[in-house]
Parts: structure tokens; sequence; C-alpha cells
């Protein structure tokens, strides 16, 4: 096996082409490594398809969608996943990344909360470090 591993100058070229942009978006990474280290991995992929769904429905319909119309799409999507998401674990990630303002939806009364789910969130060891 053949191994190829940068040198010491890649490291400070790397910083300054890339400075400027990093500089940037830096408002926005800082504020998604807060959001994901509050997350477990498949809470992040709950929140990323969800993300995503929301995103890909909002230029499909020329609107913001219902979070009930999210919940279908992100349910559509990922039929097949083994394990399936549960309906009440997509719920809860809509609506808490509506309340961070993270995606843009119209709430829905009828959105199958878990009570129990939203006590959940950040409480777990795996969440926190603990």
């Amino acid at each position: 096996m053949i191994s190829i591993t940068p040198g010491p100058t890649f490291t400070e070229a790397s910083r300054k082409v890339y400075q400027g942009a990093l500089r940037e978006w830096e408002p926005v990474i800082e504020r998604l490594v807060d959001l994901f280290m509050r997350m477990d991995t498949r809470a992040a992929e709950v929140a990323a398809t969800v993300h995503y769904a929301a995103s890909e429905l909002k230029a499909k319909l020329d609107r913001p969608p219902t979070e009930v119309e999210v919940l279908k799409e992100v349910m559509a999507w990922k039929a097949r996943r083994k394990p399936p998401f549960r309906e009440s674990e997509v719920a809860s990630a809509i609506r808490n990344l509506a309340a961070l303002r993270l995606i843009d939806v119209r709430p829905s009364p009828a959105l199958p909360l878990d009570p129990l789910e939203a006590l959940e969130v950040g409480d777990g060891p795996e969440v926190c470090g603990n």
C-alpha cells in the first residue's frame, strides 16, 4: 500500500486560500457545531433529513411547507431504512429545527408529537458527552 500525506506547507497554504471563506461562514459553522454536539448520530441523520426535505419542499411548492408535509416527505423518503425512523422522532426534529429557525415550515396541529420524546432531547449521556 502507498500512503501519501501532505507536507507542512499544505496546512499554511490552505489556511491562506480558505481564510476568507471560513471567516464568512464562521457564524454558520459555529451554530451547526453547537447543534450537532448535542445529538447522537441517529438524531443528526434525522435532523439532516428533515432539513433537506423541508428545503426541497419549499422550493417545489414555492411556499413554506407544513410540518405534516415535511413529516410525510421524510417518512416516504426513508421508508426502507433499517431500523426505520419513528414518526414521533421525525416530528420532534421538525418542531425543534423550526423553533431554532433552521427550517421554514408552517405549524401543523396534527403533528404526531410524543410528549416524552421532547423531554429526551439533550438529556442523554451520549448527547451531552457525559
